[in-house]
């Protein structure tokens, strides 16, 4: 491509338009100083602005609805850049806010300036739904290559029952005695089972875990066992290994076993007496070799009382039992598993944040009915919703902790300073502060004593022009 085109010729002739208008995420395509060059149709939904208007637009007239400019980042760098950014959805009553990953791409002409500069933007809401649908649909299809945990699992407690539970998973760990795990859910029950596996003889081979509640009724005998070919309409011709044949070797792991069904309870009965399966449409069984883990969150042995679990399943079952306490019982383990996840996500992530000492005293006084696969949701939250360039959060959302309306809350970062009324602003008193501060404008919005939303309206307010040659909104 020589030359500049025009905003209309390059959405007339660019090559991969009608591609890009069809890749579901927003796609906008800069000039070296911001302008609008291109916007796919997310984009178009995304704002509901005509691509028309979109053209007569700047990268910075959405400084007043975001919170990162990746444009300015990429041009700061001159490299690829990568951010979750905070933005405001205007479609939606009360415009919550929303978040979103940000790619922006830099490309060069001759002389190694930047010519174009092209963004991705995903929703982050809308790929974890995504995300969600496609792992629901795998716990149904996905038998063939079971996964094997490599990485080393550790269990975070400082609570005496924790610590006296722990004691006892290392003493049955090397034996292969059948273990049942109780606990609500979300206490981790699948963690303690990949625990003791990695300290049983067997570690070196798979763990492979059955989520008994995944499978439609009609399935789990199917995908547990195994399947000859052609043994039912629809089935793989070259038949199919079970996830219990699978685990030859190694650990079953069979997680919610209470959802099994009754007629399938006798079955796995008999495989856990015989050490055997017998696939579905074969003749006959195969014997199998795999040390036994099982997990509930309800109470078999009054489920026995109710008819809906058989006794001598229950009783096979309840060799070594292991109750697994809820958070709000083991007060001591709060913090240190916020401390242990907020690690983890911020090596994840590749940020550096701490909680403040107000904000562990908060995690404490909260009940975690959702136990600590909660405490992990939370954490997460709380690292990528917090601006980037905050260290210390030092403060919870309202509606964070066991609320829904998650979204449109803000993490203000520590120790602000007062901030004074914008309006007091003169349009001389910010072009002074945007000059001493060499027009970076986080130093300018914190030089003013205002936030830097704040600063974004006054200065659309009194039309001061963006300066996106070498304007910098972020810290590095």
């Amino acid at each position: 491509m020589e030359g500049v085109l025009s905003s209309n010729e390059l959405h007339e002739q660019l090559p991969f338009s009608m591609v890009l208008d069809n890749i579901d995420a927003g796609v906008m395509v800069y000039d070296s100083v911001g302008n609008v060059l291109f916007a796919n149709t997310v984009m178009i939904n995304w704002r509901n602005i005509p691509r028309k208007e979109y053209l007569k637009m700047n990268v910075h007239d959405f400084m007043s609805v975001i919170d990162v400019c990746v444009f300015d980042l990429v041009c700061q760098e001159k490299r690829r850049v990568s951010r979750l950014q905070y933005y405001q959805d205007l479609q939606k009553a009360g415009g919550p806010f929303r978040m979103r990953i940000v790619t922006g791409t830099p490309i060069f002409d001759g002389n190694s300036n930047i010519k174009y500069v092209i963004t991705l933007l995903q929703d982050v809401d809308e790929f974890q739904h995504l995300y969600k649908m496609l792992m629901e649909e795998n716990k149904i299809l996905y038998t063939q290559a079971p996964s094997v945990r490599k990485e080393k699992v550790g269990i975070v407690a400082k609570s005496p029952d924790m610590v006296q539970l722990i004691s006892v998973a290392d003493n049955i760990a090397p034996l292969d005695s059948t273990v049942l795990l109780y606990g609500e859910s979300g206490t981790g029950k699948e963690v303690f089972a990949h625990y003791i596996h990695e300290h049983s003889k067997r570690k070196d081979k798979p763990l492979v875990t059955v989520n008994c509640a995944a499978f439609p009724e009609n399935l789990i005998e199917a995908e547990l066992f195994g399947y000859e070919k052609g043994s039912f309409t629809g089935a793989n011709r070259e038949g199919k290994i079970g996830l219990a044949e699978a685990a030859d070797g190694g650990t079953l792991f069979l997680d919610e076993i209470n959802s099994l069904p009754l007629e399938v309870q006798g079955k796995v009965l008999r495989m856990i007496e015989e050490k055997s399966i017998q696939r579905v449409g074969a003749v006959r069984s195969k014997k199998v070799d795999f040390r036994l883990i099982a997990a509930t969150n309800r109470d078999l042995k009054e489920m026995v009382k109710q008819g809906t679990f058989r006794a001598d399943l229950y009783y096979r079952l309840h060799v070594i039992p292991l109750i697994i306490p809820p958070v709000r019982s083991r007060k001591e383990d709060i913090v240190p598993l916020c401390l242990n996840f907020l690690e983890y996500f911020c090596k994840k992530y590749n940020l550096k944040k701490t909680f403040s000492q107000h904000v562990l005293d908060e995690v404490t006084q909260y009940q975690w009915p959702g136990n600590v696969r909660e405490i992990r949701n939370f954490v997460e939250r709380m690292v990528v919703m917090t601006p980037y360039a905050t260290i210390e959060i030092s403060s919870i959302p309202s509606g964070m902790l066991g609320g829904e309306n998650v979204a449109q809350e803000t993490i203000r970062p520590e120790r602000e300073k007062p901030r004074q009324p914008a309006g007091k602003l003169s349009k001389e008193k910010i072009l002074a502060a945007l000059e001493v501060c060499n027009n970076h404008r986080g130093k300018t919005a914190e030089y003013l004593g205002i936030s830097r939303r704040q600063l974004q309206y006054k200065i659309k307010e009194y039309h001061i022009p963006s300066r996106c040659s070498y304007q910098k909104d972020e810290e590095e």
